[in-house]
């Protein structure tokens, strides 16, 4: 199979991925919101996390930057995920038939999922830059109340949403470049000849 239709099937997986993420997780905010009464959190804007960053400094930024990004944006919601089912598990999620504690797992489940694909595609388009590794002590500093550790569940959700929605683009505009540089060199290899 040709290179570059491989490429264009992975995005467009990693795309479907990013969508279902998505889907599962407005379901799955609202459930969580609902269930720890944080109504009144949604009118906020929270700054801060991996996501604050503006668009145009996003837009100045080249494709494997941005590809890296959102790789080390994903490792981190990972682990953060991670922290927030581990602080809420027994306490906090095991009402309503522990239906949320089912929904977070199954969110982090397809956000390593994703993680991989992204890590695969990069290889692909040459990435070699070496992911940084966070500090795990830095999670696991994060303590607080059950309100607080509500509302850092709540972050992160929200978080992983416009993640979801940037990493759409962003694989759109990938696939699409790579799509034009293909024409372009069959273009030039038919002229050529």
């Amino acid at each position: 199979m040709d290179p570059e239709v491989q490429h264009s099937d992975l995005c467009s997986r990693v795309i479907q991925q990013l969508r279902q993420i998505r889907a599962d997780l407005l379901l799955l905010t609202e459930k969580y919101v609902e269930a720890h009464e944080l109504h009144d959190l949604t009118q906020f804007e929270f700054a801060g996390g991996n996501a604050s960053m503006d668009s145009d400094t996003w837009a100045e930024m080249a494709m494997e930057e941005r590809l890296l990004a959102n790789i080390t944006a994903y490792l981190d919601l990972e682990r953060r995920l991670i922290r927030v089912l581990e602080e809420q598990g027994d306490s906090l999620l095991q009402g309503d038939d522990g239906a949320l504690h089912s929904g977070l797992h199954s969110i982090l489940r397809q956000v390593s999922a994703l993680r991989s694909q992204l890590e695969h595609l990069g290889t692909t388009v040459g990435l070699q830059k070496e992911l940084e590794e966070e500090d795990k002590d830095e999670v696991d500093k994060v303590s607080g109340g059950i309100f607080e550790r509500k509302v850092r569940g709540y972050h992160v959700l929200r978080e992983l949403g416009i993640w979801a929605v940037r990493s759409i683009r962003d694989l759109r505009k990938l696939q699409r470049e790579r799509g034009n540089l293909a024409i372009g060199a069959e273009t030039s290899t038919t002229l050529s000849e």
